[in-house]
Protein backbone atom coordinates (compact mmCIF):
# COMPACT_ATOMS: atom_id res chain seq x y z
CA UNK A 1 0.00 0.00 0.00
CA UNK A 2 1.50 3.59 -1.06
CA UNK A 3 1.45 6.29 0.86
CA UNK A 4 1.19 10.18 -0.34
CA UNK A 5 2.53 12.27 2.43
CA UNK A 6 2.70 16.06 2.30
CA UNK A 7 6.45 17.86 2.18
CA UNK A 8 6.25 19.03 6.10
CA UNK A 9 4.93 15.57 7.11
CA UNK A 10 7.88 13.93 5.58
CA UNK A 11 10.34 16.19 6.84
CA UNK A 12 8.80 15.71 9.91
CA UNK A 13 9.59 11.66 9.99
CA UNK A 14 12.91 12.25 8.77
CA UNK A 15 13.61 14.79 11.71
CA UNK A 16 12.05 12.25 14.03
CA UNK A 17 14.29 9.15 12.35
CA UNK A 18 17.44 11.02 12.80
CA UNK A 19 16.36 12.21 16.28
CA UNK A 20 15.69 8.46 17.31
CA UNK A 21 18.79 7.22 15.65
CA UNK A 22 21.22 9.73 17.60
CA UNK A 23 19.11 9.25 20.72
CA UNK A 24 19.71 5.55 20.67
CA UNK A 25 23.48 5.88 19.78
CA UNK A 26 23.80 8.12 22.59
CA UNK A 27 22.37 5.26 24.87
CA UNK A 28 24.38 2.33 23.39
CA UNK A 29 27.49 4.40 24.06
CA UNK A 30 26.98 5.20 27.49
CA UNK A 31 25.42 2.20 28.16
CA UNK A 32 28.74 0.59 26.65
CA UNK A 33 31.14 2.85 28.03
CA UNK A 34 34.35 0.71 28.97
CA UNK A 35 34.11 -1.31 26.10
CA UNK A 36 33.94 1.78 23.49
CA UNK A 37 36.64 3.66 25.16
CA UNK A 38 38.90 1.00 25.52
CA UNK A 39 37.58 0.29 21.12
CA UNK A 40 39.12 4.07 20.76
CA UNK A 41 42.13 4.27 22.42
CA UNK A 42 43.02 1.33 20.11
CA UNK A 43 42.37 2.77 17.38
CA UNK A 44 44.22 6.41 18.89
CA UNK A 45 47.34 3.89 19.91
CA UNK A 46 47.14 2.46 15.93
CA UNK A 47 46.84 5.62 14.61
CA UNK A 48 49.59 7.56 16.32
CA UNK A 49 52.21 7.35 13.17
CA UNK A 50 49.41 9.30 11.23
CA UNK A 51 48.95 11.81 13.61
CA UNK A 52 52.25 12.32 14.64
CA UNK A 53 52.26 12.55 10.33
CA UNK A 54 49.19 15.26 10.30
CA UNK A 55 51.06 16.87 13.04
CA UNK A 56 54.29 17.12 11.14
CA UNK A 57 52.98 18.17 7.94
CA UNK A 58 51.50 20.88 9.50
CA UNK A 59 54.40 22.37 10.96
CA UNK A 60 56.33 22.02 7.30
CA UNK A 61 53.56 23.13 5.30
CA UNK A 62 54.24 26.89 6.06
CA UNK A 63 57.76 26.64 5.49
CA UNK A 64 57.34 24.27 2.51
CA UNK A 65 55.33 27.15 0.47
CA UNK A 66 58.25 29.70 1.91
CA UNK A 67 60.58 27.28 -0.19
CA UNK A 68 58.44 26.31 -3.11
CA UNK A 69 57.05 30.17 -3.85
CA UNK A 70 60.06 32.24 -2.72
CA UNK A 71 63.27 30.23 -2.88
CA UNK A 72 62.42 28.23 -5.97
CA UNK A 73 60.41 30.50 -7.64
CA UNK A 74 62.73 31.42 -10.70
CA UNK A 75 63.84 27.66 -10.91
CA UNK A 76 64.06 25.82 -14.29
CA UNK A 77 62.14 22.95 -12.92
CA UNK A 78 58.88 22.16 -13.13
CA UNK A 79 55.85 22.84 -11.31
CA UNK A 80 55.82 18.57 -9.71
CA UNK A 81 59.77 18.98 -8.93
CA UNK A 82 59.55 22.02 -7.69
CA UNK A 83 57.12 21.04 -5.27
CA UNK A 84 59.16 17.67 -4.56
CA UNK A 85 62.39 19.80 -3.75
CA UNK A 86 60.77 21.84 -1.67
CA UNK A 87 59.35 18.78 0.61
CA UNK A 88 62.85 17.58 0.86
CA UNK A 89 64.46 20.72 2.23
CA UNK A 90 61.76 21.57 4.28
CA UNK A 91 62.03 18.05 5.57
CA UNK A 92 65.97 18.79 6.09
CA UNK A 93 65.66 22.28 7.58
CA UNK A 94 63.69 20.28 10.20
CA UNK A 95 65.75 17.32 10.66
CA UNK A 96 68.57 19.68 11.04
CA UNK A 97 66.55 21.84 13.68
CA UNK A 98 65.62 18.99 15.68
CA UNK A 99 68.99 17.69 15.94
CA UNK A 100 70.77 20.84 16.72
CA UNK A 101 68.28 21.29 19.66
CA UNK A 102 69.09 17.67 21.05
CA UNK A 103 72.67 17.87 20.39
CA UNK A 104 72.98 21.36 22.53
CA UNK A 105 70.30 20.58 25.40
CA UNK A 106 70.81 17.04 26.04
CA UNK A 107 74.01 17.13 26.91
CA UNK A 108 73.07 19.66 28.99
CA UNK A 109 70.76 18.09 30.68
CA UNK A 110 72.41 15.19 31.35
CA UNK A 111 75.31 17.06 33.05
CA UNK A 112 72.56 19.16 35.51
CA UNK A 113 70.87 16.16 36.30
CA UNK A 114 74.11 14.18 37.46
CA UNK A 115 75.13 17.07 39.33
CA UNK A 116 71.94 17.18 41.06
CA UNK A 117 71.94 13.70 41.95
CA UNK A 118 75.50 13.50 43.68
CA UNK A 119 75.01 16.55 45.19
CA UNK A 120 71.62 15.41 47.00
CA UNK A 121 72.58 14.40 50.07
CA UNK A 122 75.14 17.60 50.60
CA UNK A 123 72.09 20.01 49.81
CA UNK A 124 69.55 18.19 52.39
CA UNK A 125 72.22 18.39 54.55
CA UNK A 126 72.78 21.95 54.07
CA UNK A 127 69.06 22.47 54.16
CA UNK A 128 68.79 20.93 57.65
CA UNK A 129 71.58 22.69 58.81
CA UNK A 130 69.94 26.30 57.40
CA UNK A 131 66.63 25.10 59.28
CA UNK A 132 68.62 24.68 62.41
CA UNK A 133 69.88 28.34 62.01
CA UNK A 134 66.48 29.46 61.18
CA UNK A 135 64.69 27.87 64.23
CA UNK A 136 67.19 27.99 67.41
CA UNK A 137 65.23 25.72 69.84
CA UNK A 138 65.28 22.41 67.10
CA UNK A 139 61.79 22.06 66.89
CA UNK A 140 61.59 22.67 63.32
CA UNK A 141 64.19 20.75 62.59
CA UNK A 142 63.06 17.63 64.35
CA UNK A 143 59.61 18.03 62.35
CA UNK A 144 61.47 18.49 59.20
CA UNK A 145 63.96 15.28 60.21
CA UNK A 146 60.44 12.86 60.93
CA UNK A 147 59.08 14.02 57.28
CA UNK A 148 62.18 13.53 55.70
CA UNK A 149 62.48 9.95 56.89
CA UNK A 150 58.78 9.25 56.15
CA UNK A 151 59.56 10.91 52.64
CA UNK A 152 62.38 8.39 52.64
CA UNK A 153 60.85 5.32 53.75
CA UNK A 154 57.74 6.04 51.10
CA UNK A 155 60.09 6.27 48.60
CA UNK A 156 62.10 3.10 49.03
CA UNK A 157 58.90 1.65 48.94
CA UNK A 158 57.86 3.52 45.67
CA UNK A 159 61.19 1.87 43.91
CA UNK A 160 61.20 -1.95 44.97
CA UNK A 161 57.39 -2.54 45.88
CA UNK A 162 55.10 -4.00 43.23
CA UNK A 163 54.38 -2.15 40.43
CA UNK A 164 56.97 0.49 41.79
CA UNK A 165 59.35 2.70 39.99
CA UNK A 166 61.75 -0.41 38.63
CA UNK A 167 57.98 -1.40 36.79
CA UNK A 168 57.37 1.85 35.81
CA UNK A 169 60.86 2.60 34.58
CA UNK A 170 60.62 -0.57 32.39
CA UNK A 171 57.29 0.54 31.16
CA UNK A 172 58.13 4.21 30.10
CA UNK A 173 61.22 3.16 28.29
CA UNK A 174 59.19 0.84 26.11
CA UNK A 175 56.46 3.47 25.69
CA UNK A 176 59.25 5.66 24.94
CA UNK A 177 60.96 3.03 22.16
CA UNK A 178 57.40 3.29 20.88
CA UNK A 179 57.23 6.89 20.75
CA UNK A 180 60.37 7.40 18.92
CA UNK A 181 59.24 4.56 16.13
CA UNK A 182 55.85 6.24 15.84
CA UNK A 183 57.63 9.65 15.16
CA UNK A 184 59.69 8.27 12.34
CA UNK A 185 56.91 6.81 11.10
CA UNK A 186 55.36 10.09 11.51
CA UNK A 187 57.79 11.17 8.91
CA UNK A 188 57.32 9.28 6.43
CA UNK A 189 53.44 9.66 6.99
CA UNK A 190 54.11 13.50 6.26
CA UNK A 191 56.19 13.03 3.25
CA UNK A 192 52.97 11.44 1.87
CA UNK A 193 50.75 13.68 3.09
CA UNK A 194 53.03 16.88 2.06
CA UNK A 195 53.58 15.19 -1.58
CA UNK A 196 49.71 15.03 -2.26
CA UNK A 197 48.12 17.96 -0.60
CA UNK A 198 46.40 18.69 -3.49
CA UNK A 199 44.82 15.17 -3.79
CA UNK A 200 43.99 14.63 -1.06
CA UNK A 201 42.49 18.18 0.05
CA UNK A 202 40.17 17.31 -3.25
CA UNK A 203 38.69 13.95 -2.10
CA UNK A 204 38.03 15.58 1.42
CA UNK A 205 36.19 18.21 -0.34
CA UNK A 206 34.32 15.82 -2.67
CA UNK A 207 33.22 13.43 0.47
CA UNK A 208 32.59 17.01 2.50
CA UNK A 209 29.90 17.78 -0.77
CA UNK A 210 28.54 14.37 -1.08
CA UNK A 211 27.25 13.84 2.01
CA UNK A 212 26.14 17.50 3.14
CA UNK A 213 23.67 20.36 1.80
CA UNK A 214 26.12 23.19 -0.06
CA UNK A 215 26.27 25.72 3.08
CA UNK A 216 26.58 23.05 5.23
CA UNK A 217 29.84 21.83 3.75
CA UNK A 218 30.67 25.62 2.83
CA UNK A 219 30.20 26.30 6.41
CA UNK A 220 32.61 23.14 7.18
CA UNK A 221 34.99 24.49 5.57
CA UNK A 222 35.08 27.55 6.36
CA UNK A 223 35.39 26.33 10.17
CA UNK A 224 38.35 24.07 9.05
CA UNK A 225 40.08 26.64 7.37
CA UNK A 226 39.60 28.93 10.37
CA UNK A 227 41.17 26.08 12.73
CA UNK A 228 44.01 25.07 10.93
CA UNK A 229 44.78 29.40 10.68
CA UNK A 230 44.25 29.67 14.60
CA UNK A 231 46.63 26.64 15.26
CA UNK A 232 48.97 28.05 12.79
CA UNK A 233 49.54 31.59 14.33
CA UNK A 234 49.08 30.27 17.73
CA UNK A 235 51.67 27.23 17.46
CA UNK A 236 54.49 29.49 15.87
CA UNK A 237 53.87 32.37 17.47
CA UNK A 238 54.04 30.53 20.97
CA UNK A 239 56.95 28.60 20.16
CA UNK A 240 58.83 32.29 19.19
CA UNK A 241 57.64 33.52 22.30
CA UNK A 242 58.88 30.88 24.33
CA UNK A 243 61.89 30.76 22.22
CA UNK A 244 62.68 34.10 23.43
CA UNK A 245 61.56 33.38 27.33
CA UNK A 246 63.85 30.56 28.06
CA UNK A 247 67.09 32.45 26.41
CA UNK A 248 65.95 35.73 28.36
CA UNK A 249 65.56 33.34 31.22
CA UNK A 250 68.69 31.64 30.61
CA UNK A 251 70.79 34.84 30.16
CA UNK A 252 69.27 36.59 33.87
CA UNK A 253 70.08 33.04 35.41
CA UNK A 254 74.06 32.93 34.14
CA UNK A 255 73.99 37.16 35.45
CA UNK A 256 72.50 36.06 38.43
CA UNK A 257 74.50 32.86 39.15
CA UNK A 258 71.65 30.68 39.36
CA UNK A 259 72.49 26.57 39.51
CA UNK A 260 71.68 24.78 36.70
CA UNK A 261 70.73 27.56 34.63
CA UNK A 262 70.41 25.45 31.35
CA UNK A 263 67.91 22.88 33.23
CA UNK A 264 65.52 25.60 34.28
CA UNK A 265 65.65 28.03 31.56
CA UNK A 266 64.77 24.43 28.83
CA UNK A 267 61.99 23.81 32.08
CA UNK A 268 60.47 27.54 31.75
CA UNK A 269 60.71 27.78 28.34
CA UNK A 270 59.02 24.49 27.32
CA UNK A 271 56.17 25.29 29.89
CA UNK A 272 56.30 28.73 28.38
CA UNK A 273 53.81 26.79 25.41
CA UNK A 274 50.82 26.61 27.94
CA UNK A 275 49.41 30.14 28.19
CA UNK A 276 49.06 32.41 31.04
CA UNK A 277 49.80 29.84 33.49
CA UNK A 278 52.60 27.95 32.10
CA UNK A 279 55.25 29.80 33.52
CA UNK A 280 54.48 29.77 36.66
CA UNK A 281 53.86 25.39 36.61
CA UNK A 282 57.52 25.74 35.04
CA UNK A 283 59.03 27.52 38.62
CA UNK A 284 57.46 24.93 40.46
CA UNK A 285 60.10 22.28 40.02
CA UNK A 286 62.91 25.06 39.82
CA UNK A 287 62.00 26.86 42.73
CA UNK A 288 61.87 23.42 44.52
CA UNK A 289 65.43 22.52 43.56
CA UNK A 290 67.06 25.95 44.39
CA UNK A 291 65.04 25.89 47.60
CA UNK A 292 66.99 22.91 48.17
CA UNK A 293 69.82 24.10 47.62
CA UNK A 294 70.15 27.65 48.49
CA UNK A 295 66.70 29.55 49.42
CA UNK A 296 68.15 32.79 49.22
CA UNK A 297 68.49 31.58 45.51
CA UNK A 298 64.89 30.24 45.52
CA UNK A 299 63.62 33.37 46.45
CA UNK A 300 65.15 35.67 43.93
CA UNK A 301 64.07 33.27 41.21
CA UNK A 302 60.43 33.10 41.80
CA UNK A 303 60.59 37.18 42.21
CA UNK A 304 62.48 36.96 38.28
CA UNK A 305 59.91 34.49 36.94
CA UNK A 306 56.85 36.69 38.72
CA UNK A 307 58.86 39.98 36.65
CA UNK A 308 59.50 37.75 33.62
CA UNK A 309 55.75 36.67 33.33
CA UNK A 310 54.65 40.27 33.57
CA UNK A 311 56.93 41.39 31.12
CA UNK A 312 55.69 38.06 28.68
CA UNK A 313 52.16 38.39 29.41
CA UNK A 314 51.82 42.13 28.82
CA UNK A 315 54.62 43.10 26.38
CA UNK A 316 56.14 40.04 24.61
CA UNK A 317 53.95 38.05 24.23
CA UNK A 318 50.92 40.78 22.59
CA UNK A 319 53.69 41.55 20.25
CA UNK A 320 54.28 38.60 18.86
CA UNK A 321 50.50 36.96 18.74
CA UNK A 322 49.39 40.33 17.74
CA UNK A 323 46.22 40.05 19.16
CA UNK A 324 45.32 37.30 16.01
CA UNK A 325 44.01 34.93 18.39
CA UNK A 326 40.97 37.75 18.91
CA UNK A 327 40.18 36.10 22.54
CA UNK A 328 39.67 37.99 25.47
CA UNK A 329 41.97 37.58 28.22
CA UNK A 330 39.07 35.68 30.43
CA UNK A 331 37.81 33.53 28.36
CA UNK A 332 41.97 32.83 27.73
CA UNK A 333 41.71 31.48 31.17
CA UNK A 334 38.30 29.98 30.59
CA UNK A 335 39.91 27.85 27.94
CA UNK A 336 42.68 26.74 29.09
CA UNK A 337 40.72 25.85 32.57
CA UNK A 338 38.16 23.50 30.52
CA UNK A 339 41.00 22.04 28.26
CA UNK A 340 43.30 21.38 31.36
CA UNK A 341 40.10 19.96 33.06
CA UNK A 342 39.52 17.55 29.80
CA UNK A 343 42.51 17.06 28.45
CA UNK A 344 45.22 17.98 30.57
CA UNK A 345 48.33 19.80 29.31
CA UNK A 346 47.31 18.62 25.86
CA UNK A 347 44.19 20.34 26.27
CA UNK A 348 45.82 23.91 28.47
CA UNK A 349 47.55 24.22 24.85
CA UNK A 350 45.04 23.59 22.32
CA UNK A 351 42.19 25.28 24.35
CA UNK A 352 43.19 28.36 23.37
CA UNK A 353 43.28 28.02 19.63
CA UNK A 354 40.23 26.18 19.78
CA UNK A 355 38.07 28.19 22.02
CA UNK A 356 39.25 30.74 19.56
CA UNK A 357 37.13 29.20 16.69
CA UNK A 358 34.11 28.86 18.36
CA UNK A 359 34.19 32.12 19.64
CA UNK A 360 34.82 33.63 16.52
CA UNK A 361 31.73 31.89 15.25
CA UNK A 362 29.22 32.45 18.06
CA UNK A 363 30.22 36.20 17.45
CA UNK A 364 29.84 37.14 14.26
CA UNK A 365 26.30 34.23 14.37
CA UNK A 366 25.28 37.37 16.97
CA UNK A 367 26.16 39.87 15.51
CA UNK A 368 24.36 38.67 12.42
CA UNK A 369 20.96 38.18 13.65
CA UNK A 370 21.40 41.34 16.00
CA UNK A 371 21.64 43.37 12.29
CA UNK A 372 18.76 41.28 10.81
CA UNK A 373 16.68 42.49 13.49
CA UNK A 374 18.10 46.06 13.28
CA UNK A 375 18.53 46.58 17.02
CA UNK A 376 21.91 49.06 17.34
CA UNK A 377 24.19 48.07 19.97
CA UNK A 378 26.90 50.65 19.55
CA UNK A 379 25.73 52.74 22.42
CA UNK A 380 25.74 50.57 25.64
Amino acid sequence: MRYNFDENTKQNIRTYTVSGALILCIWFLFSRWDTMASFFSRIFTALQPFLWGLAIAFVLQPIQRIVEYSWLKNTKQTPRARHRTAIAISMVIFLLILTAFFAVLIPQMISSFRTLASSMDSYMTTFEDYLNQVNDNGRLADIVEKAMTSVQKLISEYVNGPGGLISQVVNASMSMVKGIFNFFMGIIVAIYLMNDTKRWKRQIKQVNYAIFPKNAAEFIFRVGRLTADMLDKFIFGKALDSLIIGLLCGLVCAIMNMPYTPLISFIVGLTNMIPVFGPFLGAIPCAFILLIINPIKALEFVIFIIILQQVDGNIIGPRILGGSMGLPALWVMFAILLGGALNGVLGMFLGVPLFSVVYILVREHTAKKVQEKGIDLSNP
